[in-house]
């Protein structure tokens, strides 16, 4: 369904940048100002200042973060420091990383993928996003004509066969880029230009939906850009670059894929809207108690070990550690002709509409504002924070599984926001695409 195609990114040059690994930064959105500071002094050439430039107090419409990034970009391609592949390429990265106590390795194809509206179904949000584009990237773009980090997505991948020829690259050829990055994983690159190949490998992760795992806001923005240049030049033709977005593509059956569990907390929580929640929660859940202190570890590993049913791990300040077995039937008692089942029994809808919405009473614009609920992948982090009343209550979750994930984008739904935490987040700066029909 998704349309698929090589490209001819722009790469950093071998000869000119003699240590790939300080020129390659995560996504520009989870880079703190000290993060971006210490990409800064990396190295000259670091592509942090194409996607995250610094501001200074003089900032205008003439001379800003993202004219500056434009001015880099042209730069750095007159010098050489930037070249364009001669041939087109799909981009193989595998990820080699420690995560959940093992090492692991994970594949994905780098492709321009046809720009569609989510309503036609070819690209989809595997999971609700928060609303608005960014329009500080499209600004961005604006100015550079070019997208310089991929859009992690899925493909189904029903039959493996996508990752096993993708695996087969590995085994069989040298990588064109081998680093260890800037969190020490391991990061290689192959170029795949044979057109059997790219035949193959396009048809396979194109040939159901596409599912953006990460990114939704970077992919909408690609198609207000594209919307853009079509007001300013009408009839803008097909198979012009702007039509298509940079993508990671990585396959559903790829035992490289890890979801780490995005865990909640809330910055306050009213002691009467606490008292009710804990009145209420027995006539849905089975309750266990754990000392707040001493039984942590063992309250961690209850939760972890619950398989049968879903469960969550609640945190109120001064009160002790609750671990939340959902009892048999409830959601369907509660959601039944509401919520789909396919999303019915997944933790976040458990706690999100549950937990969240009926029993502590939040509403929609709660949800949406990053001052009251805040997220954190580390359970223990979560639980030192509402102990020091940093927070009023965390809520420690299960990782979502993949093949939940199958499910629900077979059933054609969406999960609901901060249902996964994809690990380790796509590299940026291996591989870049032009916007320009000129390049």
């Amino acid at each position: 369904m998704a349309f698929i195609a090589p490209f001819k990114g722009i790469l950093f040059a071998p000869e000119k940048v003699k240590d790939m690994s300080k020129v390659l930064t995560p996504p520009y959105d989870v880079i703190s100002p000290e993060e971006q500071e210490a990409f800064y002094q990396a190295h000259p050439n670091c592509v942090i200042r194409l996607i995250l430039g610094k501001k200074t107090p003089e900032d205008n419409e003439e001379n800003n973060p993202h004219t500056r990034s434009a001015a880099y970009y042209k730069e750095w391609q007159e010098q050489g420091v930037l070249a364009k592949d001669k041939e087109l390429c799909f981009y193989l990265i595998a990820t080699e990383f420690e995560a959940l106590g093992k090492t692991h390795e994970r594949l994905g194809l780098v492709a321009a993928v046809r720009l569609t509206p989510f309503s036609e179904g070819k690209v989809l949000p595997h999971e609700q996003t928060y609303s608005g584009v960014k329009s500080e990237r499209l600004a961005l773009f604006k100015k550079v004509h070019a997208n310089f980090s991929s859009i992690f997505s899925l493909f189904p991948d029903t039959d493996g066969g996508a990752f096993e020829k993708m695996h087969q690259v590995v085994l069989e050829q040298a990588p064109d880029v081998d680093v260890i990055d800037y969190a020490g994983h391991r990061q290689r690159m192959w170029r795949i230009t044979d057109p059997e190949t790219q035949e193959f490998l396009g048809k396979k992760a194109g040939e159901e939906s596409v599912y953006i795992a990460d990114g939704h806001h970077r992919y909408e923005t690609s198609l207000a850009f594209m919307e853009f240049l079509e007001s300013e030049n009408p009839g803008l033709p097909e198979d012009h670059p702007a039509r298509y977005v940079m993508m990671y593509l990585a396959s559903m059956a790829d035992p490289g894929m890890i979801i780490l569990a995005a865990h909640r907390m809330l910055a306050k929580l009213s002691d009467a809207a606490k008292a009710a929640f804990l009145e209420k929660a027995p006539e849905y859940f089975d309750i266990t108690e754990f000392d707040a202190e001493a039984g942590r570890e063992d309250f961690l590993a209850a939760l972890e070990n619950q398989t049968e049913r879903t469960a969550i791990g609640v945190a109120l300040t001064g009160e002790p550690l609750r671990l939340m077995v959902i009892k048999p039937g409830a959601m369907d008692k509660v959601f039944e002709g509401e919520i789909a089942p396919e999303l019915r029994d997944l933790d976040v809808t458990v706690l999100r509409d549950l937990i969240f919405l009926k029993l502590l009473g939040l509403t929609e614009a709660d949800m949406d504002d990053h001052d009251f609920i805040s997220y954190d992948t580390r359970h223990r982090e979560v639980l030192d924070k509402v102990a020091r009343g940093e927070a009023a209550a965390g809520f420690i979750l299960n990782a979502t599984k993949i093949q939940h994930v199958r499910n629900v984008a077979k059933a054609g739904l969406t999960m609901p926001r901060k249902s996964t935490y994809f690990y380790p987040k796509v590299i940026t700066g291996m591989a870049m695409k032009s916007l320009k029909a000129d390049e």
